[in-house]
């Protein structure tokens, strides 16, 4: 309980398949598996796992992988523009 004697929040506990946002490494990545406070992520596309605590992950909404997606593919197309 709070001081004002409101229930605490609960703290995001990710599922397998989830896709979230890892603050300590600034990336996203799908949960692969999932151990006490201790998961292991994948890029959603596909690459290198790498572990991550629990309390620093952070659900990602569809539309913020949207947005990461295209400006991704905007600065990829910059890239090339410049060859």
């Amino acid at each position: 309980m709070t001081a004002d004697g409101d229930a605490a929040p609960v703290a995001y506990i990710p599922a397998v398949g989830d896709v979230v946002l890892d603050s300590a490494t600034h990336k996203v990545g799908r949960v692969m598996d999932r151990v006490s406070r201790l998961v292991q992520l994948r890029p959603v596309g596909g690459g290198q796992e790498w572990d991550a605590a629990v309390a620093d992950l952070t659900p990602v909404k569809p539309m913020d992988r949207i947005r990461k997606a295209v400006a991704e593919a905007n600065e990829a197309s910059r890239r090339e523009d410049l060859k």
